[in-house]
């Protein structure tokens, strides 16, 4: 889906919320968050949502029937909109990944019927890095590298140190061959570094000889696309209530009922 699709499909469903008087705050991971807010890819998937706030069973009907409706309209997929965020947030963890969110108030998307906030940006930037562990791919680590840059800058140009990246959300593991790629990749983007630390450990490493590691860094770098540094007025950063408290109820099945034509 393209960018300007996807505007005007959650434009419409604002719309639809707004007639009814009501307004959803809902939080965003994945591909919509490279597509809508940092601008680094032109298309996403689709937007994975997590439930900010408890939602009326009016509130969750209409949003139901104006999630379907968009996708008949504007011919998008049937899974545009799903719940896989909530599947994929470790249930020790959702109660604090729905704070750090709201908290954050990284504006994705927001209208008179619809707000859009991202995820926890250091929740989001370790799940990337361990699915990059886990499966190496070069859109996930050009991802990973945006997410790093837009949490330098919130940290004033203070590079994030390893032992924080571990610490965070520390059941998701992260590898350091991983840690090493993201900081090369961002120094040789940015020309300063992201990850503080473990490349000076990866050269004490290789002056003992305790580890050969073999990176291709070069290959990386050909095959990397560029992306244009992330500056100021990119970001929305508008003024906004916080929703109710955040609560666990599973919304997952409104997504799976019959749809409305």
């Amino acid at each position: 889906m393209e960018a300007h699709t996807v505007i005007k499909a959650l434009e419409y469903i604002s719309q639809k919320l707004c007639r009814k008087g009501i307004h959803v705050h809902l939080i965003v991971a994945g591909d919509a968050l490279s597509c809508l807010l940092f601008k680094s890819r032109p298309t996403t998937h689709s937007i994975s949502i997590l439930q900010a706030s408890a939602l009326s069973p009016r509130s969750l009907s209409v949003l139901f029937g104006a999630v379907h409706r968009a996708e008949k309209k504007f011919g998008l997929a049937n899974d545009w909109v799903n719940t896989d965020l909530g599947r994929q947030v470790d249930s020790d963890y959702l109660d604090y990944v729905v704070h750090k969110s709201l908290l954050q108030n990284e504006i994705v998307f927001s209208s008179e019927g619809l707000t859009l906030v991202a995820i926890d940006l250091c929740f989001a930037l370790k799940s990337k890095l361990e699915s990059l562990t886990n499966k190496f791919t070069q859109k996930d680590i050009e991802d990973a590298v945006v997410l790093l840059r837009r949490l330098v800058v919130i940290y004033r140009g203070r590079p994030l140190t390893k032992g924080y990246i571990r610490m965070s959300y520390s059941r998701m593991e992260v590898s350091d061959q991983i840690l090493l790629r993201l900081n090369e990749l961002y120094e040789w983007q940015y020309s300063t570094r992201g990850v503080a630390g473990v490349h000076d450990e990866y050269m004490e490493w290789r002056r003992e000889g305790i580890a050969d590691w073999s990176f291709g860094f070069q290959d990386l770098k050909r095959e990397a696309s560029v992306h244009a540094p992330l500056e100021k007025g990119l970001y929305s950063w508008r003024d906004k209530p916080l929703p109710d408290t955040p609560y666990r109820e599973d919304f997952a099945e409104i997504f799976t009922q019959q749809r409305v034509y």
